[in-house]
């Protein structure tokens, strides 16, 4: 989707500005997603790199979305293109671990999330695993 290319760009890199050196190393990262849809829904990380911006994403279908702009170029997503949007960018903290929470539509019950942690090196960017949300 062209509209998600320069806003996730855009989110992650200016992000990037404010990030903090990081203080653990990072392990696997991992994604939980809790709650109902509608409704509200919390989402918890661990093994994320530290200190470092996070975005969130969205899709409707799984797949093999591949990140074409920097900071995250050639990063590879487990979520498909349709539908496939940013939903915000948090810090991923010290520890690497923390959570979030939020109101979910009924459109997007069913749908999947992934997290990306942007490296700053235009190489590709820490993933989490892919979680559906639940119906």
């Amino acid at each position: 989707m062209r509209g998600l290319r320069p806003l996730l760009a855009t989110a992650v890199a200016g992000a990037v500005i404010f990030a903090l050196p990081a203080i653990a190393s990072a392990g696997d990262l991992t994604l939980e997603v809790s709650g109902d849809c509608p409704g509200q829904l919390t989402l918890r990380w661990s093994g994320a790199e530290p200190n470092r911006p996070m975005a969130i994403i969205f899709a409707l279908a799984l797949g093999s979305y591949r990140v074409s702009n920097y900071p995250c170029s050639g990063t590879q997503l487990g979520l498909g293109e349709s539908g496939l949007r940013l939903i915000t960018v948090v810090g991923s903290r010290r520890s690497g671990s923390g959570s979030v929470s939020g109101q979910a539509q009924s459109d997007h019950c069913g749908g999947y999330l992934q997290l990306v942690v942007a490296n700053g090196s235009g190489t590709p960017c820490q993933t989490s695993n892919v979680v559906e949300i639940p119906e």
